[in-house]
């Protein structure tokens, strides 16, 4: 299985019963996502950065934090 798409080499390979056109490709931007790697822009890229993670917190709850 490959690590980054998660097919397998059989499901393309008519040979072994796949097609190659097994699966087609679709866009979706992720809102989420989107806000993170904004967010990443503003890690410093020096050491002060190491370490540093980004997450999403609802809304209602970070407004809760003491």
């Amino acid at each position: 299985m490959c690590p980054e798409c998660r097919t397998r080499l059989e499901e393309w390979d008519r040979t072994r019963g796949g097609d190659p056109h097994a699966y087609v490709t679709d866009t979706l931007r992720c809102p989420g996502c989107e806000l993170i790697s904004q967010e990443r822009d503003h890690v410093p890229q020096d050491r002060s950065g190491y370490g540093v993670k980004i997450q999403l917190v609802a809304r209602d709850q970070y407004e809760q934090r003491p």
